[in-house]
């Protein structure tokens, strides 16, 4: 069934919540936490206040059903992919993680900025990563244990690293976006070095 809809248009109950989080995220992104009002999210989604409010109590819901979706999305790029090996399925991954990155980069660095000050947002920015890295690490002792990865720091820190890593080049692809598939390239030969994964010279 559907419902009035957002600017206007017919959309289905069930999508409602995920475009008025689409609007959501720009307006975070431009206005920042404290800056984003209920006011604002209904006005950047097209829809009354009542409309958001049917949806979401308050931001900080708003916010916190945002820094979950990109979670989400994160472990989904971790089921595994069509890769005829473990390395091509890290370049696969990696790309994939870096192109996330950059789309959600205006929300996380919000997301970092509350968590400098407020405990409960620290909380939220862990769950986004510590999950990832979680399952990431996983991977790699798996791996490690099978003989096709002699990673040469332990796979927790491997984890941790790409994060960073991953971090500092969607910045990097921000700004150059043109340059997303060499970065993407670069951290994932990062990542495979790290994790003993490295293919040897031919000859």
């Amino acid at each position: 069934m559907s419902n009035a809809g957002l600017g206007g248009r017919a959309v289905a109950a069930g999508d409602k919540r995920e475009l008025l989080l689409d609007a959501a995220e720009e307006v975070f992104r431009t206005l920042g936490y404290a800056g984003t009002t209920m006011a604002e999210l209904a006005k950047a989604a097209g829809v009354t206040r009542p409309t958001v409010y049917a949806y979401f109590s308050s931001k900080d819901e708003v916010f916190r059903a945002l820094a979950d979706r990109v979670r989400r999305e994160f472990l989904s790029l971790q089921e595994k992919p069509d890769a005829e090996s473990p390395s091509d399925m890290v370049r696969q991954i990696v790309a994939d993680y870096l192109a996330a990155y950059v789309r959600h980069q205006g929300l996380l660095t919000v997301l970092a900025h509350q968590a400098l000050s407020d405990g409960e947002f620290r909380k939220v920015r862990e769950e986004v990563f510590a999950r990832v890295e979680r399952r990431n690490t996983r991977f790699l002792e798996r791996l490690a244990v099978q003989g096709r990865a002699r990673p040469v720091v332990p796979p927790v820190m491997i984890s941790a690293a790409v994060t960073g890593l991953v971090a500092r080049f969607a910045e990097l692809a921000a700004a150059e976006p043109d340059e997303l598939p060499s970065l993407g390239d670069e951290v994932a030969d990062m990542y495979l070095t790290l994790a003993g994964m490295t293919e040897p010279p031919n000859g």
